[in-house]
């Protein structure tokens, strides 16, 4: 297999080369164009419970996507939902935690599972469950604006709503950035505190607070008294 990611940092789309009887599997409304030698099968990965488990735990779809290059090679394209960048990663039995829809596509040696984020983690924006990757093969998630890969050898803070990606090696806890005057009025609210030694991975922008700019442009209708 062979691919290279295009137009980053903005808007990234993967091209990836399959050879004769390669496969990649890849979440549900991902692919963007393909050659005709390339089949699809649609399938509840991990069983019914393991995709339940993945979709209302994890923020992924129920069903994932194997495309499979049947009788020469062929390429094909995924994107991300949202414009932004595009990671990818060789991973050997290491184990990565992403952060909620960050997931694109992978190798099938690469296996999911959602992973308990912790109270707090609700309160910061990220939702109660990340999404785990672990296993062997490549691995490609993407972020809300470009990503910056940190390592970490000690402690490191992120805001919650910033976090694209880490290694399970790294210890974290999430917390107030200072105290209550800071928490309500600093515009930053918690922040994740790692400890350890592992990579993690950056995304510049912020869903919460984008979303957050972008209602006050929203059109609100005016009720008429009659």
């Amino acid at each position: 297999m062979n691919y290279d990611i295009n137009s980053r940092p903005d808007f990234s789309c993967i091209r990836i080369e399959l050879q004769d009887g390669e496969r990649i599997m890849a979440e549900s409304g991902a692919m963007v164009a393909m050659s005709p030698s390339i089949q699809i099968e649609t399938s509840a990965r991990g069983g019914v419970l393991g995709s339940l488990k993945r979709s209302f735990l994890g923020g992924e779809s129920f069903f994932m996507n194997t495309f499979s290059s049947v009788g020469s090679s062929g390429e094909i394209y995924f994107s991300p939902p949202t414009s932004g960048d595009v990671w990818s990663l060789d991973i050997e039995n290491r184990t990565y935690i992403l952060s909620t829809g960050a997931y694109v596509c992978s190798t099938p040696g690469i296996e999911l599972d959602s992973k308990w984020g912790g109270a707090k983690a609700f309160f910061g924006g990220e939702g109660l469950f990340f999404l785990k990757a672990a296993g062997n093969g490549t691995l490609f998630f993407s972020s809300f604006g470009a990503i910056h890969e940190i390592n970490v050898n000690g402690e490191y803070i992120v805001d919650t709503g910033h976090i694209a990606a880490f290694e399970e090696s790294l210890q974290y806890n999430i917390e107030k950035v200072g105290g209550l005057k800071s928490l309500f009025l600093s515009g930053e609210g918690l922040v994740c505190r790692f400890k350890g030694s592992g990579k993690l991975y950056l995304q510049t922008r912020n869903n919460n607070s984008f979303a957050a700019w972008a209602n006050h442009f929203r059109r609100v209708k005016k009720s008429s008294n009659n």
